[in-house]
């Protein structure tokens, strides 16, 4: 059966084209032949169509052998080229060889044609394959690299800290979660023995996930807590080779602090609710005797008329009853259901219920309480729940910072509350304002203290949410809260709200209780 052979011959003498015609066929090819004599022909019929092989007479009237083999290599085709000429000395041909061409025959031995021809397109196609097969490799190469950056980019943003280290527990690679959370450059990191990067980890030997991972040679979990007391979730995967043995170990680290706080907090709102219901409850029942006791002294006072000294003592007894009273009463209005739509409320009586609830603590630490209430307050649009915790909050900030700085009673241990009516092209509004003589704030954290559980005070001592919740409630209701401070000396935060509008009616909260 003919083979098909696309044959380009280069050869100025048409008997010599027909002589190699002749040999191919019968050598059991079927031709498909194109047949030129200069280079601007040559370099057309490579433009225009692909051949198997190039057979070129060395000299032409024209150009060379050497000329088509350059002209081949500047188009980049690697095509079999086989030199036939009736006088090419060793060295030519050894030089032509030397240029690229594949082989040479004499036309006087045309018999050695087709088996070069055969050699050649063999080894084309091996060339081929392996061309095919390097670009390949290549491809695949630049395939692993993109998916290489994908992946390490995937990995450089996710948040968890992501570390791979080996039996010696030093790192082999880290993402970029860890570089920062470690302050270097992750390429720094490796090498490094995990204790040298994290030595505030109190977490060794066997409390570790990561020794525990590769004893056990599966997953493990743990929970470690740094010295800038934040806790973390850790969880350690092995990597194993082959064999089943583990050669490494991913170390996952997750921030879990907020989570913690999130769920303490929720507990002790949940506290805090129970202790609310109890808190009523409670004094509820205190309401009753403390009516006994003032209607029994009330008969009393009706009859120690006469008796002065008597008469000063069931006064006594009268006044310190009303005021426990109204402690009760302010209890129970602090502790109902908050409504969801907003009244005109006074700030004079969110002010007096606060006081009554904390000014018996103030007066025990020592602390001296002055209060400047502008007369005629106008009222604000409020939740008055939520403004009176937000007052009860500040007292209890201003209360602490007090007692920081002064442990004893002090000239200087002053807490100053003032109120006044200011004007804006929005409208009326009041300020109050809580000015203290405590420890102060540093002014690097100044811009912190109203952050979700950031708190100024010791571990245990707050959790970081009064100020926020403030915050939040103070800009719900279309307000502002400022804060300014200066370490050791003073902290005054002013609370700006809006005031209501001339045609809103002033809802009296129940049981106003205390004095200004």
């Amino acid at each position: 059966m003919s083979r098909p052979l696309n044959v380009l011959i280069v050869e100025d003498c048409e008997d010599d084209v027909l002589l190699l015609k002749r040999h191919l066929h019968q050598g059991g090819y079927l031709l498909h032949c194109c047949w030129v004599d200069t280079a601007p022909a040559l370099s057309q019929a490579l433009s225009e169509e692909s051949w198997d092989v190039v057979i070129s007479d060395y000299s032409l009237p024209s150009f060379t052998a050497i000329d088509a083999l350059f002209m081949l290599q500047k188009k980049s085709l690697d095509l079999p080229f086989i030199i036939v000429s009736g006088a090419i000395g060793e060295e030519t041909a050894v030089s032509a060889m030397k240029a690229g061409a594949h082989d040479y025959v004499m036309k006087d031995n045309l018999a050695r044609l087709v088996p070069a021809i055969e050699r050649e397109l063999r080894e084309a196609a091996i060339r081929q394959k392996r061309r095919e097969s390097e670009e390949a490799l290549k491809e695949s190469e630049q395939e692993n690299r993109e998916m290489s950056q994908e992946f390490r980019a995937l990995l450089d943003n996710i948040p968890d800290s992501l570390t791979l280290l080996n039996p010696g527990m030093q790192v082999v690679w880290s993402n970029l979660s860890t570089a920062k959370l470690l302050n270097r450059n992750p390429k720094d990191l490796a090498n490094h023995h995990c204790s040298t990067l994290w030595p505030e980890c109190t977490a060794r030997g066997d409390d570790c996930p990561v020794h525990k991972c590769f004893s056990s040679c599966q997953v493990e979990k743990g929970v470690i807590r740094t010295k800038d007391e934040r806790t973390w979730g850790v969880r350690a995967f092995p990597v194993s080779n082959r064999h089943g043995q583990v050669v490494s170990v991913i170390k996952m680290a997750s921030d879990i602090t907020l989570q913690i706080q999130l769920r303490e907090e929720a507990s002790r709102s949940g506290q805090l609710a129970s202790l609310g219901e109890l808190a009523a409850g409670v004094a509820h029942e205190i309401n009753n005797p403390i009516n006994g006791i003032i209607n029994y002294a009330q008969i009393l006072a009706d009859q120690f008329a006469d008796d002065t000294v008597n008469q000063e003592i069931v006064r006594e007894i009268i006044d310190e009853g009303e005021r426990v009273a109204n402690i009760v009463k302010n209890l129970l209005d602090f502790a109902k259901a908050r409504p969801e739509f907003k009244n005109p409320v006074s700030i004079e009586d969110i002010l007096a219920a606060s006081l009554a609830l904390t000014k018996s603590q103030l007066s025990r630490d020592g602390i001296k309480l002055l209060v400047d209430m502008t007369p005629d307050l106008p009222p604000v649009l409020a939740h008055l729940q939520q403004i009176q915790q937000v007052v009860l909050n500040l007292i209890s900030n201003a209360r602490y910072a007090l007692n920081q700085k002064y442990p004893a009673a002090d000239q200087e241990k002053t807490f100053h509350i003032e109120s006044e009516v200011c004007s804006s092209p929005e409208g009326q509004f009041v300020r109050l304002s809580f000015l203290d003589r405590g420890v102060g704030i540093a002014p690097e954290i100044l811009s912190k203290v109203m952050d979700p559980f950031y708190s100024t005070k010791p571990s245990g001592a707050g959790t970081g949410l009064g100020l926020s919740i403030s915050h939040g409630i103070i800009k719900d209701h279309g307000g502002e809260i400022r804060i300014l401070s200066e370490q050791g000396k003073y902290t005054r935060v002013v609370v700006d709200l809006p005031a209501a509008a001339h045609d809103q009616q002033l809802d009296q909260p129940e049981g106003r209780g205390g004095s200004r």
